[in-house]
């Protein structure tokens, strides 16, 4: 049968689907042995996935049992029919059968079983799932990082749904909503509120956060400092400066909270954002607490921001004098003051920088590779494995060189 026979196929089954209808799917089945697609794979997939729909994950494994030649996607569907129909169970003795094989879990595979230990509250189970995933690197994987916390939230273990969070490179709605869902199922509390007041707050929603945090003072949930960091940050985001300064003034004279050096970096940086840098800087000079680098460093990037580079110079020496020992504030300052032509000025501080022995940090590259993380610089000569590199690197200028010369000034040109 040809091609356009399997295509028929794969939309009876399609529609199949769509109507849940078992008599049906045993029907275009019964008829794919005849025509010789038994062992086609995309057939298996659908017809394990349809089987598990209907609740019988039995069927699916007939499916998969007369397949000689198992990929990860079928793999995938045949765990996936089990953990859909709450046979948790036998889905892990599977997934420990294709370990013990030669076909690796991916990203879904470890997803699904982390999803299934989180549905069976085995929390064991879920943890040797998780160091399955450490090892083949996947930990880093926005969805299965998702699959882990909503696994270890229902299991309990809060504090490492919120570790794995922190850890995460990449968040996306879903990360939010489960670590959301995690504190709301223990009672909303500070951290909850924060969440979701910081999650509005990074995309631009200052209105809605600040709405939220309404609400919670309303409920009766007080705030504290990483609330107050999250509702300051989504003010500034959104240019909400007097809302902000509202919110800032209520939590410290209503609430009595004290005003730490990261929310008064908020302050500044909410105030630098929109332009007001006069107010920023009295703000900074009428501060209760020592301003700290952070501060200063707000204040730096609003002035940088709106091109002000005399406060810039008064912002770089405040910088200087309470980190005297990191030389990247006097290079920053160094190159405002060359971009006014101040060039005594600038000589004065190279020689401060030279006296003491100050020098700019190389700008350094890495890679992972085997499970470990290999750090390059500019002309770097110290790595065990220097001179197979720059043998590899001395094949490639060659090559490189061959093709250059190889090619007409029409292929540079990009002439057709």
């Amino acid at each position: 049968m040809s091609s356009s026979g399997l295509k028929l196929l794969l939309n009876l089954l399609e529609f199949s689907h769509l109507h849940k209808s078992l008599n049906f799917i045993r029907q275009c089945h019964s008829r794919i042995y005849p025509l010789g697609f038994a062992q086609n794979p995309f057939l298996a997939t659908k017809l394990i996935s349809l089987y598990a729909l209907c609740g019988l994950p039995t069927e699916s494994q007939l499916v998969f049992g007369l397949l000689p030649d198992r990929s990860v996607f079928l793999w995938n569907a045949i765990i996936n029919a089990y953990v859909k129909n709450r046979a948790y169970g036998q889905s892990f003795a599977l997934f420990c059968e294709m370990c013990r094989g030669s076909v690796s879990p991916d990203d879904y595979t470890l997803a699904t079983m982390s999803k299934a230990y989180g549905e069976s509250r085995d929390l064991y189970a879920g943890k040797m799932i998780h160091g399955k995933t450490m090892r083949i690197g996947f930990v880093c994987c926005t969805v299965v990082a998702n699959s882990l916390m909503s696994m270890y939230s229902k299991c309990g273990e809060r504090k490492e749904c919120l570790k794995l969070f922190d850890e995460m490179p990449l968040r996306n709605v879903s990360s939010w909503n489960i670590i959301i869902a995690g504190h709301a199922d223990q009672g909303k509390d500070a951290i909850s509120w924060s969440s979701m007041i910081s999650g509005y707050g990074l995309h631009g929603k200052g209105e809605e956060a600040i709405s939220l945090y309404y609400k919670m003072l309303r409920q009766g949930s007080k705030p504290d400092m990483i609330t107050i960091v999250g509702i300051l940050s989504a003010c500034g985001r959104s240019g909400l400066v007097n809302e902000g300064l509202h919110l800032y003034y209520a939590a410290v004279y209503e609430y009595g909270l004290e005003p730490t050096v990261e929310i008064c970096a908020c302050v500044v940086d909410m105030l630098g954002r929109s332009g007001q840098l006069d107010e920023a800087l009295d703000f900074v000079k009428k501060m209760p607490i020592e301003p700290s680098p952070s501060v200063w460093g707000a204040l730096v990037s609003a002035y940088t921001m709106h091109g002000n580079s005399e406060m810039q110079d008064l912002a770089y020496r405040s910088l200087a004098h309470l980190e005297p020992e990191n030389p990247s504030n006097y290079i920053s300052l160094s190159n405002v003051l060359s971009s006014s032509m101040r060039w005594h000025e600038v000589a004065a501080i190279r020689t401060m920088m030279k006296e003491r022995g100050l020098q700019k940090t190389p700008g350094c590259s890495w890679i992972s590779l085997n499970n470990g993380t290999h750090s390059f610089y500019a002309a770097d000569k110290v790595h065990p494995s220097t001179e197979p590199i720059y043998e590899m690197l001395q094949g490639l200028i060659l090559v490189m060189r061959e093709a250059s010369d190889s090619l007409s000034i029409d292929d540079v040109m990009c002439v057709h």
